[in-house]
Order: structure tokens, then C-alpha cells, then sequence
């Protein structure tokens, strides 16, 4: 991703992201951050240390990675929608 569009992306990441949500969208995206919430804390309470980690470890690489494939989508779509004008 070259520097402009890294810039906007984050700006729109930031800034514009949430606007793009339906009403369904964003009570489902709700209610996903909730339900991390609670069963990272019942994780937590539940699991040996070494297993909490280890499950911590997973989920940080899997965010890691959407937040990769979102990038480049909107790097994508950046493109796509600048080579058309």
C-alpha cells in the first residue's frame, strides 16, 4: 500500500468506517463485540494460563490477518475506483 492510500485508509478506518454500517450491520457488529467480550472472559476464568495464551495467540493472528484482508480490499477498491475516472 503506497503512502497515500495508507493515509486514507486510515482516516477512513478511523473516521468514515461506521457510517457504511446498516441498521442490521451495526446491531450485529454490536453484538459480536460483545459476545468476544464475554467469552474472552470466560476464557479467562476458565482456562489454564498456557491455554489462555495460546487461544490469545490465535485470536490476535486471526484479527491480524482481517485487518490485513480489509486493507487490501480497500486498496483494491482504491485503485479500481481511481483507474475508472
Amino acid at each position: 500500500m503506497d503512502e497515500l492510500t495508507r493515509v486514507l485508509w486510515e482516516y477512513a478506518s478511523q473516521y468514515r468506517l461506521d457510517g457504511f454500517y446498516d441498521r442490521e450491520a451495526q446491531l450485529s457488529r454490536e453484538e459480536c463485540a460483545c459476545a468476544v467480550e464475554k467469552n474472552r472472559v470466560a476464557l479467562e476464568e476458565t482456562c489454564p494460563p498456557d491455554v489462555f495464551c495460546r487461544v490469545s495467540a490465535l485470536c490476535d493472528c486471526a484479527e491480524e490477518l482481517r485487518l490485513r484482508d480489509m486493507e487490501a480490499a480497500f486498496a483494491c477498491g482504491f485503485c479500481l475506483g481511481s483507474s475508472l475516472r
